[in-house]
Parts: structure tokens; sequence; C-alpha cells
């Protein structure tokens, strides 16, 4: 049975399509990575609920900051054993994300874990992305407060804090973090405002007493030096997640050769996909059944930690082959 003329260029333009849209991100390794500290309150805004602020370090200092943002390439999480709890990334607001920094994990109440559990507090490298050296981390079991009070006394102490924790920034940025409102009290500058509102989820019900209304006056608002708007990334990093740590996980074996996991991945799933739809269709005769399942393996490479971006194109493909298996007229073989 003659070859099928169209399987070829296929796997060609699946190959072509893998590396284009799987860059290598080669981050070199910090000066220094460390949890300075982890405060953990409940009854923010609702009773049973928890918030976990965490300060920490990500120096460069003597190597220079990578070329992309904190917000890529690093990430904190929560753990409970092997359990991802909750993780969230630094925010690219002062320097990239870099330096001294501050991540809240927010739990309502319906999601809450036990209070005071034996948990886990990580700083890490995104472990979706190339590490030369391995993937940097910082861990900590000893939190330093576990704060249970009604809800109006937790919004007073967690405001006490955020002040607190922005007193560090600034001597840590060199930006002005906090000032004082009309009535003498400790509030937060709209540069300090503006970064918080981003870090800590709700940060206006946890802490409404920390506002200045004259630092938010049209005129006087600082624009922080941020990057632009960039499409939301939850459901990407939420099918990562899925595979982190299991044996799909192929970050180890893509640091060997110097390319990206996801690259590595895709490369070896699409290239078994395609070898199998080659040898189906000879051995049917046929290749019309092929393509109107074609769009099965792509569903399952999205959860198996194909990257989202060649999810999506694969995607198109396979709808275009559908269409043509369903509709062209031509020779079945």
């Amino acid at each position: 049975m003659k070859i099928i003329k169209w399987a070829y260029p296929l796997l060609l333009g699946v190959l072509a399509i893998l590396l284009l849209a799987t860059p290598v991100f080669a981050i070199n390794q910090p000066d220094d990575l460390s949890l300075e500290g982890v405060w953990v309150y409940q009854n923010c805004r609702e009773e049973g609920d928890q918030l976990y602020l965490v300060l920490y370090l990500i120096d460069y200092s003597g190597t220079g900051e990578p070329s992309y943002g904190a917000d890529e390439t690093y990430m904190v999480r929560l753990m409970d054993g092997d359990d991802t709890l909750k993780y969230t990334y630094p925010v690219a607001y002062h320097n990239d994300g870099y330096d001294m920094g501050v991540a809240a994990l927010y739990f309502s109440a319906s999601e809450a874990p036990d209070w005071e559990g034996l948990y886990t507090m990580e700083l890490i490298g995104n472990p979706f992305q190339d590490w030369p050296g391995g993937v940097p981390m910082d861990t900590t079991s000893t939190f330093d407060l576990w704060q249970d009070n009604e809800i109006s006394i937790s919004k007073t102490i967690i405001a006490s804090r955020i002040i607190w924790l922005a007193n560090e920034l600034e001597d840590d940025w060199g930006e002005d973090m906090v000032t004082q409102s009309d009535e003498g009290e400790d509030v937060l500058t709209s540069y300090a405002a503006g970064y918080f509102v981003n870090v800590i989820p709700y940060f206006s019900d946890v802490a409404p007493t920390i506002y200045s209304t004259t630092e938010y006056l049209p005129s006087e608002v600082v624009e922080p030096d941020i990057p632009p708007d960039t499409a939301p990334t939850d459901y990407a990093d939420a099918l990562e997640d899925l595979i982190l740590g299991t044996p799909l996980d192929l970050t180890p074996v893509a640091n060997d050769f110097g390319v990206s996991r996801g690259g590595l991945t895709a490369f070896i799933y699409y290239g078994i996909v395609a070898t199998a739809m080659i040898v189906i269709a000879r051995r049917l005769g046929t290749y019309k059944p092929v393509m109107l399942l074609s769009i099965v393996p792509v569903i399952v490479g999205a959860f198996i930690g194909v990257p989202l971006i060649v999810t999506i194109l694969m995607g198109f493909l396979a709808l275009g082959m559908t269409a043509w298996g369903l509709f062209y007229k031509g020779s079945t073989a």
C-alpha cells in the first residue's frame, strides 16, 4: 500500500510548531533566596477564612536579574506534605519582583485547610523553567505567627503587619512606602498601596484602615514601574501543576539537554502521536478515521504536560483535519 502522502508533511509541521512555540528560558541561580517570615491570620473578612503573608528575598545583586520577571521565574506555595494547597507568584512591581517582596495566599472559609496544620511554605524557582544547576528553593515549616481573633480585631492586626512589611520594603527598595494620615496614623503611600493591592487578595477588605484619602487623589498617584498587562495564565498554571513531581514531569531530563520542560514533553508526545497516526492510517488503508479522531490526543496532551500554547495550536490543526476528513471526497488512500 502506498505511503499516505499527508503524513510526512504533518509530522514536519508538528515538529516546527513545537520548536517555535516552546522557547527555552535559561534562568541563572540567585545569589540569595530566602523566606524571611510567614504570618497566618484567621477570620480576616469572613469567619473561618485564612490569610498567609510571606516576606521573601530573591537576590541577584551579584549576578544581575534574569531577563524575565520574578512572576515568571519563581513561585510561593503552601505545602501539606507533598500536596500543594495553594500557590502564587511574586508581583513584578518594583525591580520586576526581585529583591525583597511580599506574597499572600488567601483561603475562603469553604476552602481553608486545618488551622495550625503541619504545613511547609516554599519559595521555589518555577519548575517549568530551565534551571542550570537545579531548581533553587528555600522552605520553612516554622511560621512566625498563627493569629485567631474576631474579624474586627484581625483586620486591625493585619493592617499593623502590612505597615511593618511596608517599612521593611522601604528599607530594601529605597522607596517611600509609609506616610502619616491627617490624624497622625501610619498609612501606605500610593506607591505602596499600588503594590499591596496586587499582592493581597481582598486587600481593601482585610486592611481598610491604612489608606490615606489624600494619597489617592489622581494628581498624586505614583505610576509603578511594571510591565504591560498580559493575558491571565491561571488555567495554564493549573494544567502544569497537575504533573508537578509526577513521572510525567520531565524537568530533570530537560535540564540535562538544555531545553524547556514543556518543549521536551510536547516533542516526545506529539512525535509518538504522529507516528501512531501514520501506522494506524496505513493499516486501515484510509486516513479519515484518524483525522476525525485527531482532537482526542490534543485534549489528552493538555493534561500530561504539553504547554497550553502548543495545545491551542494543535487544536486548530486537529479541527482542520476533522473538517477535511468529513467533507473531502477524494481518494481514501
